[in-house]
């Protein structure tokens, strides 16, 4: 025991060096392909306020990572490179927290290996440190979990942390809340030992705690905005019919994840498309893709080895299970997903229950965390592919369980195999990070052209300025650019000529809408290319 707890904890040390290298190569090639997508600049410009600089913000959007970036704006280290690294640390911090979630099944071995696995992968190579909320939230999410494990087993103050790390998921970005449904499944399926744990410690404690975390941050909002802006991405999520087809993402497919899988796990280079459509769905899988399924579909169905047996033909848990797994499947789609996701959760705490905990609980767990976060972005019609990142440690998770399980009568084989599948991720994965490392042609034609219109007008924070990617050249001038956006103005019958006379624009700047002309206006400066042209008009 004594030599399983020292190798945990010199792979913990090797894991924290490795990671923080391989971090700091990605950081160094984000830092070359810059800022390409649209959020990331508003979580730059809430940074800039936060740091008590105002150059337009969205405190609708979670708060935690714009906050977290602020602390080094405020130290002077103004600049798209200090948000990837605060991602870096966050990325790190996540690859550590799998690792030791990892071990609450796996031994240290499979774990260190699972955890450099996981961060690999295509998809999370891809949103790992460019400054999204995905990779920072999952971290926050991971420790969360396993902070409620350690609650349970070790410490009722872990409860504290716990619930810590899952308001800052959820207020790095609102659909992780999710996270908070494996959290009390886990607490259920021991619920026992929970109350005895009640009887001991001082739950209006830990209750009140959280209360007043909630008060804080809620009437934070409610002092700012007057609103709880979460409230309404929930309602929007609930109901389709509030998310516009303008949208790039919009996607009425409810198999797109499942379909796309293979190209989401593992790439050797990215698409052509990629830096237009910001999705690795053009790309070619390769064979290591459908091995990864392969082993992680074996994974998934060996774990409920325990609830195939015939005395649970009588087992009323057992019957209750099945009744609502099949309501859950007819329903799917065709209700809420908010009550799929509540079946689907008392389908699987049933099934345990009645499995007479012949289930394991971490298998459970990471079967209820994959599934939520599938059938969440399933139902929502918009479908971007770092959405689906929550599920790429669960993906991992049972791949190893699956050769753990096939290889069962030899304890070193499972080692063996997941070394070598990491061996042939490594070269996919240099192949990938390669393909990717270039500036990214959007970007620096904005830049270009920011630098110019600075250039010509000397007083340009004397004049109202709108472009339709107005969070881009709010950051790149420093100054707050209103967003007009054409073909949105169209669907709400309204005229890019009549906005701009509204908010009084001297200029506009044209990075995607592709305008021939506006009245009124004249153009000052074009960047004369076919592919990613820019226009500037300064009205008459």
């Amino acid at each position: 025991m004594i030599n399983n707890f020292n190798l945990k904890n010199k792979l913990l040390i090797l894991l924290i060096i490795i990671s923080s290298i391989y971090t700091a190569i990605l950081v160094h090639i984000q830092s070359i392909i810059g800022v390409s997508y649209w959020d990331i600049f508003v979580y730059l410009q809430n940074s800039m306020l936060f740091a008590h600089i105002n150059i337009g913000s969205q405190l609708s959007v979670p708060p935690v990572l714009s906050l977290l970036t602020s602390i080094p704006f405020r130290m002077g280290f103004i600049s798209e490179t200090t948000l990837f690294c605060v991602s870096g640390i966050l990325f790190i911090l996540l690859i550590v927290g799998i690792y030791l979630l990892f071990n609450e099944k796996f031994s240290p071995e499979l774990s260190f290996i699972g955890s450099l696995f996981f961060s690999m992968l295509s998809l999370v190579v891809t949103w790992a440190v460019t400054g999204s909320n995905d990779i920072p939230s999952l971290t926050f999410s991971v420790w969360a979990l396993y902070f409620t494990i350690k609650g349970l087993n070790k410490s009722f103050n872990y409860y504290y942390l716990a619930f810590t790390c899952f308001l800052m998921a959820f207020f790095t970005r609102f659909t992780e809340g999710f996270i908070l449904i494996v959290m009390i499944s886990y607490i259920l399926m021991n619920k026992d030992k929970f109350k005895v744990q009640i009887n001991k410690n001082d739950i209006l404690k830990l209750f009140m705690f959280i209360v007043f975390l909630c008060a804080i941050i809620g009437g934070f909002y409610l002092y700012k905005q007057h609103t709880i802006p979460f409230l309404s991405q929930f309602m929007e999520v609930s109901s389709s019919s509030q998310v516009s087809s303008v949208n790039i993402g919009y996607d009425l497919n409810p198999y797109y994840y499942i379909e796309y899988i293979p190209q989401l796990l593992t790439s050797t280079n990215v698409s052509l498309l990629y830096d237009k459509t910001l999705t690795t769905i053009y790309n070619t899988p390769t064979l290591l893709s459908y091995v990864i399924l392969v082993l992680m579909c074996g994974g998934v169905i060996l774990s409920f080895k325990g609830v195939y047996k015939k005395e649970n033909i009588h087992n009323f848990s057992f019957i209750l299970a099945v009744i609502l797994g099949i309501i859950t499947i007819i329903t799917y789609l065709h209700v809420s997903y908010i009550f799929t996701e509540i079946l689907f959760t008392i389908t699987l705490l049933l099934l345990y229950k009645s499995s007479l905990n012949k289930i394991n609980q971490m298998d459970l767990l990471m079967i209820l965390w994959m599934g939520i976060f599938i059938i969440l972005h399933s139902y929502h019609p918009v479908k971007v592919d770092r959405y689906i990142l929550p599920t790429f440690i669960p993906i991992t998770y049972f791949m190893i369980n699956g050769i753990k399980n096939i290889t069962i009568k030899n304890k070193k084989t499972p080692l063996i195999i997941l070394t070598i599948l990491l061996v042939i991720l490594i070269p996919i994965n240099y192949s990938y990070i390669n393909s990717i490392t270039h500036p990214n042609p959007q970007s620096y034609e904005e830049k270009q052209a920011a630098t110019w219109l600075e250039a010509y007008d000397n007083q340009l924070t004397n004049y109202n300025i709108s472009s339709d990617r107005g969070v881009a050249f709010s950051w790149y001038l420093k100054k707050y650019t209103y967003t007009t956006i054409p073909r949105v103005l169209e669907q709400n019958n309204e005229t890019l000529e009549n906005k701009l006379k509204t908010i009084n624009a001297k200029y506009y700047i044209d990075a995607t809408s592709n305008t021939t002309s506006i009245d009124g206006y004249h153009i000052i400066y074009t960047n004369n290319k076919e592919k990613y042209g820019i226009k500037i008009y300064q009205k008459d």
